[in-house]
């Protein structure tokens, strides 16, 4: 209230002639906010679309006060964070930011030594980072903003409609610690405007910033990119635990997952699918052990990060809507709902409020064509509505099968394997990431969908500078097939040979290498074994789902070339991807029928000759079948980093064990189909 929020701009405060008042995540009153008046609307836009870095690499500086944040300051980040979000264990973030931030470090230090090299051209465009709420420290304070800052890229920290005080202090503090580094204040940009005028100033100011990096709700993630196409979202989704036995320590995975920081974690349980023994009754007692807190402060203090904000009016509820179809819990704020049918698509998130989908739907007891009917079921409701994590319960002699299957059929990041009938392996819980430990992580919407909410999905850990990265053009025109990695002896390879030495567009041709080099090395170890001590983890680069004939459609239209389709193209034909692709060719395009028929295309792969009108009449009617749609455009202007292009079109994350160092887990996973590997041509 003292030091009400306001625009930061060049290390000045604008303040303006009234303040509003703002509100914590629990919607409780916690202070004032100067919104910026037109005058100095027009002031932040003139910075915004003038402002050139002096900077092209000030890690030295930057890790210097990386280090005061993690050290002397983390008091001050852990207990903002608290007070304004309400977050109940902000010590594990700043502990797990302390290793991850050590990797995104090295990952930067790469990308900036490829540029140096001539290889990639760093965009250093102003950025904007639209901050989160509940891991602002991590996601927006370190692997947003300073990893951006330290290779020389303007941030600019928006605003927020709640929870805004804690991103205002510490872009504040951040401001003050640059100064002390001699660096620039007109770096570091503080947007405190309304709503409109935010848009406002993102959209006028387009042709001068980069990309625009936010953790949000799929709702809003889809509205922000359509008003400013270059917008990275990480989006949530509904986290899903299987169980076949609903033992106690089951119930106790489902209870902790569900209340994680009062259903403010992004991997907090959102539906679980259960035995059909399991009842309404069943449910209730199950959360009769939720433990409500009256405020963040008491949690912290007892060391608890699973308790409920009773009846708060941060967010709303199932009662709040009238949806009659949810049971309130008789003493706890929890709701849920018991069905024999999977949830309908895109369910509400009712984020910060306890409430579960309970589906009885288990293959517990079943005969084995009828569980995989069940399974089937499953992976189909978690393609179309891709959450970040699902848990996987069984014993221990069923739950490998269960869980591979339930793996191969889909394509999330996050799965967890754990065991009903072991002591020394806990059931898994939906809350279970620690990316610094190999255990990547991801937030990807519906992979149909993806282009309607984010430019690419999102991996942690991951240079945040890398998604706003190109090839240098001259570099990718210096390869030539000698530069592929193949042997001239390995006839098995030389379908790949063949196929780039096809493309006549230079730069294209040499994404096409760099793409296949890429291909080559991370599928010759795939997948690759963390190195957690707590739990077992396999991560990498995969297959999309394997799911009856479920595929890829790649159209090309009558006026696509050769040189557009192939960087598509590629990584599905040079892996044991390319049973799951359809390509679908405009009749009128007999240039491009011709190219890929002379190379043998049209035997290896699924190939359909067919115009606009009947492919899209196909997609529709065969929807379920469609993973993936993608239309070719003419001509890449650009060409993003391979890991980034990759992404676009295959599912990558990890697979773990509940249990440390679980050799019978790596041996069993690890010759999974689903783990993408190279297609080495006919013996």
């Amino acid at each position: 209230y003292d030091e009400p929020i306001c625009s930061l701009l060049k290390g000045e405060k604008l303040k303006a002639p009234s303040t509003v008042v703002t509100k914590d995540a629990l919607a409780n009153p916690n202070g004032h906010q100067y919104f910026a008046d037109p005058s100095q609307v027009q002031s932040l836009m003139s910075h915004i679309q003038n402002y050139e870095t002096p900077y092209k690499d000030i890690r030295p500086q930057i890790r210097r006060i990386e280090q005061k944040l993690l050290g002397e300051y983390a008091g001050f980040l852990v207990g903002n964070q608290c007070l304004d979000f309400q977050k109940q264990d902000g010590i594990t973030e700043m502990e797990e930011s302390v290793m991850a931030n050590q990797v995104e470090r090295c990952l930067n230090d790469l990308l900036l030594e490829d540029e140096k090299s001539g290889k990639v051209v760093i965009n250093r465009k102003p950025i904007y980072v639209s901050c989160v709420s509940n891991f602002t420290n991590f996601l927006d304070l370190f692997r947003k903003t300073l990893r951006s800052m330290e290779l020389g890229i303007p941030c600019i920290i928006l605003g927020r409609s709640n929870t805004v005080q804690h991103s205002y202090r510490w872009t504040e503090l951040l401001i003050h610690l640059l100064q002390k580094e001699d660096i620039d204040p007109g770096m570091l940009t503080y947007l405190s405007c309304t709503l409109d005028d935010i848009k406002h100033i993102t959209q006028t100011c387009s042709d001068s910033t980069g990309m625009l990096y936010s953790t949000c709700s799929r709702e809003l993630a889809a509205n922000i990119k359509s008003g400013y196409p270059n917008t990275i979202t990480s989006t949530g989704g509904p986290n899903t635990l299987f169980t076949t036995e609903w033992t106690p320590g089951v119930q106790e995975a489902v209870r902790m997952s569900a209340a994680i920081e009062s259903s403010g974690q992004c991997t907090a349980l959102r539906h679980c699918v259960v035995p059909s023994t399991v009842t309404s009754a069943d449910v209730e007692k199950l959360f009769d052990s939720v433990e409500g807190s009256a405020k963040a402060e008491d949690a912290l203090r007892e060391q608890k990060f699973d308790c409920v904000f009773e009846n708060h009016a941060g967010s709303v509820t199932p009662t709040d809507t009238k949806d009659s179809t949810y049971t309130k819990h008789s003493t706890k704020d929890v709701h849920y709902k018991l069905s024999t049918n999977m949830p309908d698509d895109n369910i509400v998130e009712y984020w910060r409020k306890c409430v579960v989908d309970v589906t009885t739907a288990s293959t517990a007891g079943l005969p084995t064509d009828e569980a995989e009917l069940k399974l089937k079921d499953l992976a189909k409701w978690l393609i179309t509505n891709q959450p970040i994590s699902l848990a996987v319960n069984a014993p221990r002699s069923e739950v490998f099968d269960l869980g591979k299957s339930l793996f191969e059929k889909t394509s999330l990041v996050v799965y967890t394997v754990g065991a009903t009938d072991r002591n020394d392996v806990p059931p898994a819980l939906t809350c279970q990431a620690r990316p610094q430990e190999a255990e990547v992580f991801g937030e990807f919407p519906p992979r149909k969908d993806l282009q309607v909410y984010t430019a690419y999905p999102v991996v942690v850990p991951s240079s945040t500078p890398s998604y706003d990265t190109i090839y240098n053009p001259k570099y990718l025109e210096s390869l030539s097939s000698s530069d592929l990695n193949t042997s001239p002896s390995d006839s098995r390879l030389k379908y790949v040979q063949s196929i780039i030495s096809s493309i006549d567009n230079l730069v294209s041709r040499g994404f096409c290498i760099e793409l296949f080099n890429y291909i080559s090395d991370v599928t010759s170890n795939n997948p690759k074994r963390g190195f957690g001590t707590s739990r077992t983890a396999l991560w990498g680069v995969q297959r999309p789902p394997i799911l009856d004939d479920m595929r890829t459609a790649i159209r090309c239209n009558s006026t696509i070339s050769f040189s557009d389709l192939v960087p598509i193209f590629l990584p599905f034909y040079v892996t044991n991807a390319r049973e799951q692709v359809e390509l679908s060719i405009d009749p009128e395009n007999e240039e491009l029928l011709k190219a890929l028929q002379k190379l043998g295309v049209d035997d290896a792969v699924k190939f359909i000759v067919e115009d606009a009108s009947d492919f899209e009449d196909k997609i529709r009617s065969n929807a379920s079948n469609y993973y993936n749609v993608v239309e070719v455009k003419d001509q890449f202007q650009q060409f993003p980093l391979v890991g980034q292009f990759m992404s676009l079109y295959f599912p990558l994350g990890h697979i773990k064990s509940t249990m440390s160092n679980d050799d019978e887990f790596v041996s069993f996973f690890e010759k999974s189909e689903k783990w993408l590997k190279l297609w080495q041509g006919a013996e």
